[in-house]
């Protein structure tokens, strides 16, 4: 896909996701899903069929080391391939979700759209599984989060 034509799905994107202001979308990539925020990274001089959607989920806690296992174990249960990964912003404690997708020609800007909001919740809802059975027991193994999850980008 063109720099052009990632133009012109990231203007139909922000008609579908309803933007009053698409101005952050379109100069910086910029996005609020579900209360998520989200950067979509284009560079057709790398890989014009290649778009990476970051996403926001959290910050880690202080005591981190029962949620870096499961987030880990998160990434190679449910990590689809490298499709879909958990990682750890640099410089920060902020905890990010990264979804690959493809730029086939055909792509519509409401099947990218389902796509993100799909990652946001399922991802959401892993980083809140995640967070909450660290909180419970620092016994616990991570890998019963197997069993929670339903990511399915």
């Amino acid at each position: 896909m063109t720099s052009e034509q990632y133009m012109l799905l990231l203007q139909d994107l922000a008609r579908v996701a309803g933007l009053a202001d698409p101005s952050a979308l379109m100069e910086n990539g910029r996005l609020k899903v579900q209360d998520l925020d989200c950067v979509l990274e284009h560079s057709p001089a790398y890989d014009e069929k290649l778009l990476q959607v970051r996403m926001r989920l959290g910050t880690m806690p202080a005591d981190t080391t029962d949620l870096t296992r499961a987030i880990l174990e998160a990434n190679y249960v449910s990590g689809y391939g490298g499709e879909c990964v958990f990682s750890l912003y640099p410089k920060s404690d902020d905890v990010i979700i990264t979804m690959k997708v493809r730029l086939q020609e055909s792509l519509t800007a409401q099947e990218l759209w389902q796509g993100i909001s799909d990652v946001a919740q399922h991802g959401s809802q892993m980083w809140e599984g995640i967070v909450n059975m660290a909180r419970a027991s620092n016994d616990e193994a991570p890998h019963d989060l197997r069993h929670q999850n339903s990511f399915k980008p």
